[in-house]
């Protein structure tokens, strides 16, 4: 599957999977994520670019734009487009919707994408900035993965807890777990 990317790479806008155009059907249920080929970038893009920082060339633009082609990865399904980049300790996924519309997010969902993308046994974060550090340019969720399945955050918990959501929870009623979906 070819993507189209109408926005600009480097803005934290994600590429658009060209069926996403046509609707999205069935947002609750979650498929399993895909890896898409990504168009590469163009001179469009790179003067949309220049909008926004206006102090590049068109050259050092499509240098720009050319390098985050090369170091990414897209990933997609019914429901989301993550943008993936690897690093040697880590792994960022910037997850969004395939429209571009706000993310009412389930929390099962992202951890799905984790274990899809990266791993199952791969620990992630999601990171609240000091206000001096906010990005906050759009519909976008931030994970950074370590890359390490050995690796555990010296915060959480320590043992799995998992409810089905058919009465076996030691939470107080009303508090129990809706049943996890079967695949």
């Amino acid at each position: 599957m070819a993507i189209r990317d109408p926005g600009i790479r480097s803005q934290g806008l994600m590429p658009v999977p060209v069926q996403a155009t046509r609707g999205i059907q069935n947002m609750s249920r979650f498929e399993p994520m895909t890896r898409v080929v990504m168009l590469p970038p163009t001179e469009v893009e790179a003067h949309g670019l220049l909008r926004h920082q206006p102090s590049l060339t068109l050259k050092e633009a499509m240098a720009l734009l050319n390098s985050e082609y090369e170091n990414a990865e897209v990933w997609t399904n019914n429901q989301y487009n993550v943008l993936v980049r690897r690093h040697s300790v880590y792994t960022h996924l910037s997850i969004r919707r395939c429209d571009g519309g706000a993310i009412f997010r389930d929390w099962r969902h992202f951890q799905e994408i984790k274990n899809q993308i990266v791993g199952t046994e791969n620990e992630a974060v999601e990171l609240y900035p000091a206000e001096s550090r906010l990005v906050d340019t759009s519909n976008s969720y931030h994970l950074f993965v370590s890359n390490d399945p050995t690796f555990r955050f010296p915060f959480g918990w320590t043992q799995r807890n998992v409810t089905n959501g058919q009465g076996n929870s030691p939470c107080p009623p009303g508090f129990t777990q809706r049943p996890r979906p079967t695949t």
